[in-house]
């Protein structure tokens, strides 16, 4: 249930008990995916899942922290205290309103370390209960091998696109740019200049409608059994 579609009192009468929170990044994706993919995702994952479940799916968070491709036109890089901040204050305004567990449905890697911050934080201080979870990589795992050319606006991330808007990927602009990501954590600006030398990473033009829906698929029920999991956990 998107809380924005619906009444006051619709809202006073719905089950709050777990709402699914959605988080991405305006960045450039290569030159044949939008802009907003990595919100536009996670969107259609919480709100299959959402009505499946029954829950509330709050509104998409669509700017993230983008330091590795902020030299990109189109991309907006959010400060990560301000990301923290911003989405700290959503998940004690979600406790506010009656939420006990909220699932965090994050589409960008650069908002991995803020949104956990945030979660630690509010969960340390109230009875909410935050998972956070990578959809790319957390979610349908059984289903990434058949993938052999992931990353940014990659086989992965192209193919989920063309499974949700087909009409607004431009395959004929999709390219390829293979690279070897370190084996460890590693920061830093140079480094990640040569990974995205181009604002993308692996072979875009690999993705089919028919790849992006079974990953799809698998993601959504991932993302329901962890989410009955929790709630068992919990006793909600």
């Amino acid at each position: 249930m998107k809380i924005v579609d619906i009444t006051g009192s619709r809202f006073d009468g719905a089950d709050k008990s777990v709402a699914l929170l959605p988080v991405g990044s305006v960045e450039r994706h290569g030159e044949h995916l939008p802009l907003g993919t990595d919100g536009t995702i996670p969107a259609h994952i919480a709100e299959r899942a959402g009505g499946l479940l029954k829950c509330l799916v709050l509104p998409v968070v669509w700017y993230g922290s983008c330091k590795a491709v902020r030299g990109f036109p189109g991309t907006f890089d959010i400060d990560s205290e301000a990301l923290y901040r911003y989405v700290y204050s959503i998940m004690v305004e979600a406790h506010r309103n009656g939420v006990r567990l909220l699932v965090v449905v994050n589409g960008h890697g650069g908002n991995t370390t803020p949104i956990s911050m945030a979660a630690r934080e509010v969960s340390s201080s109230s009875d909410l209960a935050v998972v956070v979870l990578d959809w790319w990589k957390e979610l349908g795992t059984e289903k990434l091998k058949i993938f052999t050319s992931p990353g940014h606006a990659g086989e992965d991330e192209t193919s989920t696109m063309l499974a949700i808007s087909e009409g607004s990927v431009d395959m004929k602009r999709a390219k390829v740019h293979e690279v070897t990501y370190p084996k460890f954590r590693i920061y830093s600006k140079r480094i990640d200049e040569e990974l995205y030398s181009i604002a993308l990473t692996g072979d875009a033009r690999k993705a089919t409608r028919r790849k992006g829906e079974e990953l799809l698929d698998a993601v959504v029920h991932d993302l329901i059994a962890i989410v009955r999991e929790a709630r068992q956990m919990l006793d909600l």
